[in-house]
């Protein structure tokens, strides 16, 4: 072999010493990571009297890598996510996402930063509203009508569902018997790709039919 006009002879061929397995278990690690900055995580209370909505609405953020659910509301709460009635009674420290219709009065010590009607709520929606309100900005929502993928009674048992309503008290209050009222609700999940009634719910909020 030759480099060059010069020839290469095996005596000038460095040997290399082979390669060891280096354990970084009580090492640190000789790569450095390129910092892009912290991911701050917005922690997030969710308050309503409506017990299945706010299932759904956990249900929405879950899928969230920036969005850390809290059990109660508490200082470490940077969002609270609460139906109008509770702004109205409740005070909360911490920035206000309204779901439903604008509040007729706030407790003293509020501040409403985004109110998003429940008919035309998305999961998108929701999340773009918890961002603005942690960095403190106020949301404007435009109302917009949605497509319904239901026939007017599967929109109303969901609706009816969302607002915390078992299967006896949607017959009562439909007039239909307890059998009818659950193969309707059997269609609205099977419409929605929902396996129980938490998810359907869930979906009619993703696709603003709540």
């Amino acid at each position: 072999m030759t480099l060059g006009n010069e020839p290469v002879t095996n005596a000038e061929v460095v040997p290399v010493d082979i390669a060891q397995e280096i354990d970084l278990t009580d090492h640190a690690s000789p790569i450095v990571p390129r910092q892009w900055g912290p991911v701050t995580l917005i922690h997030v209370g969710i308050v309503d009297e409506h017990e299945m909505f706010a299932l759904g609405l956990r249900t929405c953020l879950a899928g969230s890598a920036l969005v850390k659910m809290s059990p109660v509301i508490d200082e470490d709460v940077d969002v609270a996510i609460v139906s109008p009635r509770m702004a109205e009674e409740h005070h909360f420290a911490c920035p206000l996402v309204v779901c439903g219709d604008a509040p007729q009065r706030l407790a003293p010590g509020n501040e409403v930063m985004a109110v998003l009607g429940r008919a035309s709520l998305t999961a998108e929606q929701l999340l773009a509203s918890i961002h603005a309100a942690a960095a403190g900005l106020r949301v404007v929502n435009s109302e917009h009508l949605p497509t319904p993928r239901l026939a007017a009674r599967g929109l109303e048992v969901l609706q009816m569902l969302a607002a915390g309503a078992d299967t006896k008290e949607i017959a009562g209050q439909l007039g239909y018997s307890d059998r009818t009222i659950k193969s309707v609700i059997r269609d609205v999940q099977l419409r929605l790709g929902a396996k129980n009634r938490v998810q359907a719910v869930a979906e009619g909020i993703r696709q603003g039919l709540i």
